[in-house]
């Protein structure tokens, strides 16, 4: 599970801050949100934290779908 933070809008791409195990996050990975949306993670990114633990739990993902419509909370499809 993925609590969604923040979402950035560039232009026609869509940046969502995640906080959740990120090392299960890849390119080409679908997930879905408690509202059934599905998306595909196009690009993963690790911001940049003080604290070094921190590495881990939070991640920037540029996402392929309907973000408008995306809810709080992402999940994998297995």
């Amino acid at each position: 599970m993925f609590k969604i933070i923040n979402i950035l809008n560039i232009g026609s791409i869509y940046c969502v801050s995640v906080e959740g195990d990120i090392q299960l996050l890849k390119n080409g990975l679908q997930l879905h949100d408690e509202n059934g949306n599905i998306f595909e993670i196009e690009t993963v990114a690790m911001p940049h934290y003080h604290k070094l633990e921190n590495y881990k739990k939070y991640a920037e993902i540029v996402l392929i779908g309907d973000i408008e419509k995306i809810g709080k909370t992402l999940f994998l499809i297995q």
